[in-house]
This record gives structure tokens, C-alpha cells and sequence, in this order.
């Protein structure tokens, strides 16, 4: 019986590099690459024009000459030679400078020859063009504002810089942060699974060993399909989650060794929505559920019993159940103070993977008898890994 997908397994990419990622999104290649220098100096030109553009706004609503539209403009060009060194002197400093009150200071102390240099920057520009009369070289009563203006304006580009600058930080240690969170989780789950495996194979082997002297042609049948198990298993062993399908076919050849050791007196029942086979869950997340719906519920009777297995859809969410309709659960059983390792593992997995784990995993006495097992979790999950292995 095969419920494998053969669709591929998703894949995460690298993560982007710094400068991409803190680029503006518009100047990034189709992968993600940085910027070239001539799309930077692009983004420079078209900054500082937009500048001179909000600058002469509320004058083109009154109406303006040509040469004061031009002369907004050139004051606003006049920065785009100077903004590249801005930028390269600020790089260095925070490089070298660790205090941001030592940054403060440099940037300060180097704000007077950049006002003087831009305001003669734009005398310069300015002076092939008569009409713009309010030149700082033409007329010394506007040498004074345009020193006044520069250095304001640069005080403000540095402060604006310092903040993209913190944003791009702020930015760089959330995806670190995420990072190591996504590390510790999979440590976390791949450790829960340790337990569980050797847990699993020591029940498999205790099994095996009671029929060896009665039954040695049965034991030989349980020990192939466990051993298939455990090949499946290890086929699986790199992915946290792989698809119902697969959980399906590695849960076959554990449900295999127990027909053979129990034949007739165990009915195991799968309803299972096609359209839900290609979910994502933790491997061998139904194994110790059903291990323990037989171990605990039918072995101790005579009769043996049904354990049900059904997954559907449910909105955004998959339901996953597991019952039997063995001897129950004691009358002062709770989950806080069970000791069974299989459901304690589980319900630490799914809190792992989606907490809280209350609202996604319960135990309940069965109505007519025996237990029911609840399993909550969001349908395909983002950012669930599947290996892609058909069954």
C-alpha cells in the first residue's frame, strides 16, 4: 500500500546577501544581486531631483520663470557629486569609530567644509545662467544663506543615513535571529526524534522476541517488515516534516509487524482524504500514537479491538485522528502527569513546530469506549521541508 507523493519537495534558497537585501527592492536583479554602481548613481540623481522637484512645488502653483525652476534644480544637483563621499567618509568612520556620540562629533566637525564646498558648488552652477541672480558668488548677502542651508541640509542627510542604517541592522539581526531560532528548533526536533527512535525499536524488538521460540517463520515476516521500516525511516531522516503520504507508507510496515503478531483480533481502519495526502507533518508523528492505541487499549484484551486512523481537511488546518475502542484511560489519567515517553515526545514536537501545542494535541475518553487522540496543524504548512521520496 503506497501513499507517496511524487511531487517535488520544496526547496529554501540561500539567504540573501546583506547588500541585496538592504538595496532598494527596485534596483535588484531578477536574483536578488546588489546594485551596480551606475544603478546607484541613478538612484542618486533621481533622489536629489525629487529634492529639487518638492523644493520648487509650491512655486509652480503661482507660477515660475525658467531659470528659477532651473536654479532649484541645480541646488539640488549640486549634492549628488558630493553624496557618494558622504557616504564612503561615513562608512569609514562607523567602521572605526565604535561610539556614536565620537560619530556625531566627526560628522559635525566635517559638516562646515561640505557646507562651504556645496555653496560654492553652487555659485559654480549657477554662474552661466545671469538670471538666477540670488548666486552666493554673485551676491555676498547669499553667501551666508546658502552655507546656513547647506549645513542643515547635510545634518540632515547623515541623520537619514544613520537610519537606514539602523533599519538595515534592525533587519540583518531579525534574519539572524530567525536563523538561529529555525537551528535551535530543528536541534530541538531532531533530539525529540532520538528519543523516540530508540524507544520505538526497543517495543519492536521485545515484540519480535516473544514469538521466537513459538513462531520462528512469524518472527522472520516481522523482522523484514521492520527492517523495511527502519529503511524507510532513514530515508526520512534528514526532514523534519514529510508529507501524509509518506507518514502513511512508513506507518504500513509498522502496522505490518503488528498484524503479524496479533493477526485477526486487530482492525486497523484508514479513511484518509486523497486531497489531503500531500500535507506536511513530523515523520512518524502517527507511529507512537498508534503503537500506544494497541500497547495500552487492545493488547490487554482477549478480543483485541479497532484502531481508526482519518485525516481531512479542515479550512486552513488538517485533522488528524487516532482511536481505538480499547479498555480507555484510567479515571485520573492527565496529560501533565503522564509518564508514556510516545505521547510526551509528540506533544513536544508539535509545540516545537506549533505552539502552543494545548490547542493542536488532546486526549480524550472515547464515547463507547476506549480513546481518542486529536491532531491539529496547519495545512502545508509554510517553511515545512519535505524530501520528496515517493513510497
Amino acid at each position: 500500500m503506497s501513499y507517496a507523493s511524487n511531487d517535488p519537495a520544496p526547496t529554501n534558497g540561500n539567504a540573501r546577501s546583506g547588500s541585496a537585501i538592504l538595496s532598494p527592492p527596485f534596483l535588484r536583479g531578477a536574483k536578488g544581486a546588489a546594485p551596480t554602481t551606475l544603478q546607484w548613481a541613478l538612484l542618486v540623481v533621481l533622489g536629489w531631483t525629487a529634492e529639487g522637484l518638492v523644493q520648487v512645488g509650491p512655486d509652480l502653483l503661482k507660477g515660475v520663470h525658467w531659470y528659477e525652476f532651473l536654479g532649484k534644480l541645480l541646488e539640488a544637483w549640486s549634492w549628488v557629486p558630493l553624496t557618494p563621499v558622504i557616504l564612503a567618509i561615513d562608512r569609514k568612520l562607523s567602521a572605526h569609530q565604535a561610539s556614536v556620540t565620537r560619530l556625531c562629533l566627526m560628522h559635525l566637525l566635517l559638516s562646515i567644509p561640505f557646507s562651504v564646498i556645496r555653496t560654492y558648488l553652487c555659485g559654480l552652477l549657477f554662474y552661466p545662467f545671469p538670471e538666477i541672480d540670488w548666486s552666493p558668488l554673485r551676491t555676498s548677502l547669499y553667501l551666508t544663506y546658502y552655507l546656513w542651508g547647506s549645513w542643515m541640509m547635510y545634518c540632515a542627510f547623515v541623520c537619514a543615513v544613520q537610519a537606514f542604517k539602523f533599519y538595515n541592522g534592525l533587519l540583518t539581526s531579525q534574519l539572524e535571529l530567525e536563523r538561529v531560532k529555525r537551528g535551535y528548533i530543528e536541534s530541538r526536533l531532531n533530539a525529540l526524534r532520538l528519543q523516540l527512535e530508540p524507544h520505538f525499536l526497543f517495543n519492536a524488538l521485545n515484540a519480535i522476541s516473544s514469538e521466537v521460540v513459538e513462531n520462528p517463520e512469524l518472527v522472520q515476516d516481522m523482522i523484514e517488515s521492520l527492517g523495511a521500516l527502519l529503511r524507510r525511516s532513514m530515508d526520512h531522516h534528514g526532514s523534519t516534516q514529510i508529507t501524509l503520504a509518506q507518514e502513511l507508507t512508513l506507518l504500513d510496515h509498522y502496522l505490518a509487524i503488528q498484524k503479524l503478531r496479533f493477526g485477526d483480533r486487530i482492525d486497523i481502519r484508514i479513511d484518509v482524504e486523497p486531497a489531503v495526502l500531500s500535507a506536511t507533518m513530523p515523520s512518524m508523528l502517527l507511529q507512537p500514537l498508534v503503537e500506544n492505541a494497541i500497547r495500552h487499549g487492545l493488547e490487554r484484551r482477549i478480543s483485541g479491538g479497532v484502531v481508526s486512523i482519518s485525516a481531512k481537511a479542515a479550512g486552513d488546518e488538517l485533522q488528524v485522528q487516532v482511536t481505538d475502542d480499547g479498555v480507555g484511560l484510567p479515571a485520573d489519567w492527565r496529560m501533565e502527569t503522564c509518564s508514556g515517553l510516545g505521547l510526551r515526545v509528540t506533544r513536544e514536537r508539535l509545540e516545537a513546530l506549533y505552539s502552543p501545542a494545548d490547542d493542536r494535541f488532546a486526549i480524550s475518553p472515547r464515547p463507547g469506549g476506549g480513546v481518542e487522540v486529536a491532531i491539529r496543524i496547519p495545512f502545508n504548512a509554510p517553511g515545512a521541508e519535505t524530501d520528496g521520496l515517493a513510497a
